[in-house]
Parts: structure tokens; sequence; C-alpha cells
């Protein structure tokens, strides 16, 4: 009698302490981050990303000049100049390394429970460190 309470409540707990459903990667846009201004820095830059259901994930970081639709065409894998890698995730962890001519940048994070994605980077490039917040924008057009 004893084994069958512990047994009902482990499955109680099992089922009502899990927390709410992780978003998942969205495909029909993209990622970016907020403004960023350095000392300086009149410009600021801006980071965004972009996944496919392949696995495969595009990065770029611009100047914060215009809105986040006029990116669109940039976000193809035909564009030469990208920087490109592939992604894992596992439950809302995410890890990825992309390539560009100049080098390597890997991340590693998570995803939220509100589709956000927390990322850490590290640059081969230039060794910049960073830590971002992505929010998802949704982006008709996409090739």
């Amino acid at each position: 009698m004893k084994r069958i309470t512990i047994l009902i409540l482990l499955t109680c707990f099992s089922v009502f302490g899990q927390t709410d459903q992780i978003d998942t990667i969205k495909f029909d846009g993209i990622y970016e981050t907020t403004c960023r201004y350095e000392k300086d820095d009149a410009e600021g830059y801006q980071s965004f990303l972009r996944f496919y259901s392949n696995g495969k994930v595009i990065s770029v970081t611009t100047d914060c000049d215009g809105p986040t639709s006029d990116l669109k065409d940039w976000f193809n894998m035909d564009m030469e100049y990208l920087s490109v890698g592939s992604y894992e995730t596992k439950g809302n962890k995410i890890s990825f390394s992309t390539k560009s001519k100049n080098g390597t940048v890997n991340y590693s994070g998570r995803i939220t429970k509100k589709g956000f994605i927390k990322l850490k980077s590290k640059s081969s490039i230039n060794g910049y460190k960073s830590q971002e917040h992505y929010q998802f924008i949704k982006i008709t057009g996409l090739k």
C-alpha cells in the first residue's frame, strides 16, 4: 500500500509539476536584438538570426538604420558573404556556430517559454563576447 501511494504521488508530481510548453523555433520570420550603441557610435548595431527547418541558421549584424522588413532579401542561402551554420536544440537549449569568410562565431543559450531566444556568443574572429535577447518578427515573402 505504501509503494502504491508513493507511485501515485510521483506520477502526480511528474504530470502536474511540469511547466508550460516551451515554444519552438519559428521559420516564417527572423529573430532580432534591440539596437545597441557603444561609446562614440552614433549608428549602433543590431543582430539578426534566421532559422530554417532543415537545421541551418543565418546570422547578420548591421547598423540600426532601417526596418527589419527591409532586410528580408539578405536572409536566403543564395546570398554571398553570409554567416551560416547548423543549429541543434535539446529541450529548451539551443546551440550553433556560424561561419563566414572572416571566421566563426559560437552561440549557446535557451528558448524561453514566451518564444524569445537568449544567447551567449563568442567570436573567434575578434574575441568579442556578448549576451543577447532575440525576439521573433514574422516577415512575409522570405526566400
